[in-house]
């Protein structure tokens, strides 16, 4: 009589790629994003899969690589300064859709592929518009770093932590009411105090137009 095979636990899967390790990554999110955690979700040992992504830091260059991927990225059509701002503000929803990336892009010890074909091809067509190459790599590598410093800013901005009942904004605003010690300063304060409170992406949009503005004056 033949004894019947165990049959296999829950999730477990013989074998899986690098594309099922990327998707399992950003299914976790950059937040909550370890090895463990990401073994887990594949229903694989920890120690499989580090003969795929030896540490940490290949784990989420290869989640960041897989969402670069994935973003619908402009062309570059007949207005350089409209296409700038189109991908700029897919770089802002790449950020949006996967929270935690904007703050860990800046620490990574190396750039995704997808990140640096990007970078290539849009710095590419500002020099078939006309900019000159040191300037097109000046004004994307402005751009990409503006999105994730003021993303990622207020991403710290509103995170809440275990404990404590108030919010970085909360105490930022409290410390921005610059009328209560300077009355001439009251008309600033209140300008400070609606890009605390508003949306993110509009004050980033405000600075990317100086920036733009800056390009256009060079151009």
């Amino acid at each position: 009589m033949t004894t019947p095979r165990p049959s296999p636990r829950p999730g477990r899967r013989p074998s899986f790629s690098l594309d099922d390790i990327s998707e399992a990554a950003l299914a976790v999110g950059f937040r909550d994003l370890t090895m463990t955690s990401v073994a887990d979700r594949l229903g694989v040992r920890h120690s499989s899969l580090y003969r795929r992504v030896p540490s940490r830091d290949d784990l989420v260059i290869a989640a960041m690589d897989l969402a670069v991927q994935r973003a619908d990225w402009p062309g570059p059509g007949t207005d350089w300064r409209a296409y700038l701002e189109e991908t700029a503000d897919v770089v802002w929803g790449v950020f949006a859709a996967y929270p935690g990336m904007a703050e860990l892009i800046r620490d990574l010890p190396r750039t995704p592929p997808s990140v640096t074909r990007v970078f290539y091809r849009t710095a590419r067509a500002l020099t078939e518009f006309g900019f000159g190459d040191d300037d097109a790599v000046l004004i994307v590598d402005t751009l990409t770093d503006l999105a994730a410093d003021v993303y990622a800013g207020w991403e710290r901005l509103v995170r809440v932590r275990d404990g404590d009942p108030l919010t970085a904004r909360d105490r930022l605003r409290a410390s921005w009411a610059a009328e209560q010690a300077d009355p001439g300063a009251a008309a600033f304060a209140a300008v400070v105090r609606q890009v605390i409170d508003g949306d993110p992406h509009v004050w980033f949009r405000r600075k990317l137009a100086l920036v733009l503005d800056g390009a256009a004056a060079r151009f």
